[in-house]
């Protein structure tokens, strides 16, 4: 199943059981999930902020899916003959920062180095921003996506996944910052569970 990256706590939905995910070797997870989020705006300035952090959480989850679901033979062969990860995904750095611009990163280079196939699809699920500050927030939520296969269709090794068919959901919180005006997440933790 499809990696995902982690930092933070979840409060999100009620009787979800616990397993948290992080990446080999690296500090932060992430999850990943497909779909739009509902996002409610409202005339306060407050609301025009919220939804500008869940536009921005919504497009990273999105470019990176957009990654994963890209064929990882030629991104293999790319890596193989030198190419950096930066030449090759760089919207990553439009919507992450670090850690979790690195954990994503390496997670990507795991995927298509291990001859993975991304996960066929997701579910961004309803995230909420459950904390704003001037140039920080948290976006709470529960995704769902099918995680990544190996090539002959069997599930992805469990080291390069949040996800197992026994807790198909992560939810998780993300940590944006806002950064040259733009809001980009900084740091995701997710929690494996049955149901969101």
């Amino acid at each position: 199943m499809a990696a995902m990256f982690a930092v933070a706590i979840a409060v999100v939905a009620a009787g979800c059981s616990s397993g948290s995910t992080t990446h080999p070797g690296t500090s932060s997870s992430v999850t990943r999930t497909t779909g739009s989020s509902a996002t409610t705006t409202t005339s306060t300035p407050a609301g025009t902020t919220q939804t500008a952090v869940l536009n921005a959480w919504e497009s990273a989850e999105q470019t990176l899916y957009g990654y994963l679901q890209g064929t990882w033979q030629q991104d293999r062969a790319d890596l193989v003959a030198g190419e950096t990860s930066a030449d090759l995904w760089p919207k990553l750095a439009d919507y992450f920062i670090n850690p979790a611009l690195q954990s994503e990163d390496e997670f990507l280079v795991g995927v298509k180095m291990g001859q993975l196939n991304g996960p066929t699809s997701y579910d961004l699920g309803h995230p909420v921003v459950s904390a704003l500050a001037a140039t920080t927030a948290t976006v709470t939520g529960c995704i769902y996506d099918t995680g990544t296969t190996t090539a002959s269709g069997q599930p992805g090794p469990l080291s390069l996944d949040g996800f197992d068919a026994a807790e198909p959901y992560a939810r998780g919180t993300w940590e944006l910052q806002l950064t040259g005006g733009s809001w980009k997440v900084s740091n995701i933790q997710t929690t494996s569970v049955v149901k969101c």
